[in-house]
């Protein structure tokens, strides 16, 4: 049950890259980027398993460190893009991030586990996701980027379902 949410969170992830790429008011390279690396990774993730879940994990915080660096508030070679968006984005890049970690590792019925689970922690964080894209989408007066920060909410949420 867990591969069919996860293959169905790649399409609310595709749609979400596609908003952002069919913007022609505010082309915003960084962003389509980023979300084509989320998508590239839940592809990854749910059909092939090509590249291991923790180097997944590993590119996509290092993606979310770079969008929120390039986009940080003072830059002048950019165009404008809301601080919320860029929050968002990458905030849905670092759970995406523990999400396909958790997912990656599956353990058979022999295998010892040590320590605190992290489903907890993760269904929180993708819980406050979706609070956060709720309110992000309600400040958004452009159609696409709603569409964008839904479908990007909407992703993040079959991931979390899927991992519990």
């Amino acid at each position: 049950m867990s591969e069919i949410l996860h293959l169905w969170a790649v399409a609310p992830a595709a749609i979400g890259t596609c908003c952002l790429a069919a913007d022609r008011a505010r082309v915003r390279p960084p962003e389509v980027v980023a979300a084509a690396v989320m998508l590239l990774a839940m592809v990854d993730a749910a059909a092939f398993g090509v590249v291991a879940p923790v180097y997944w994990t590993a590119l996509l915080l290092a993606a979310a460190l770079g969008l929120a660096i390039w986009r940080r508030p003072r830059q002048r070679r950019a165009p404008r893009v809301p601080a919320l968006m860029t929050l968002h984005t990458t905030l849905g890049m670092v759970v995406m991030a523990g999400l396909q970690l958790a997912m990656g590792g599956h353990a058979t019925a022999s295998d010892h586990t040590h320590g605190l689970s992290p489903t907890p922690l993760l269904a929180a964080a993708a819980i406050g996701y979706g609070v956060l894209s709720v309110t992000a989408m309600r400040r958004m007066p452009a159609r696409l980027d709603r569409a964008q920060i839904g479908a990007m909410a909407v992703s993040v949420g079959l991931m979390a379902v899927a991992m519990v």
